[in-house]
């Protein structure tokens, strides 16, 4: 995740298989409330990340936290980039 490339929140719909994503704390100087935090996420919950979830937490889920053969979800953000961003950009 690019902060500089999506605004708040990021919005992640879990559609098929359990995993446990870990949080890690990015901001430990200004933010000492916890190094790292695992978060059980179930098939079709909903994460929303704002504020410190979004901004001193770096967030993943690795391999070994895939509790199911198939994990799908959809994540969506806002990106600040507009079509003048682009412009450099063929087709």
């Amino acid at each position: 995740d690019d902060r500089k490339l999506s605004k708040e929140p990021i919005v992640n719909l879990s559609l098929a298989g359990d995993c446990i994503m870990t949080f890690r704390n990015e901001s430990y100087h200004r933010n000492t409330c916890v190094k790292e935090q695992k978060v059980f996420l179930p098939r079709r919950c909903l994460q929303i990340l704002t504020g410190k979830a979004r901004y001193d937490f770096s967030h993943g889920i690795a391999k070994e936290d895939l509790l199911s053969n198939r994990r799908v979800s959809d994540t969506m953000r806002e990106s600040p980039l507009t079509a003048a961003s682009y412009s450099c950009i063929r087709f």
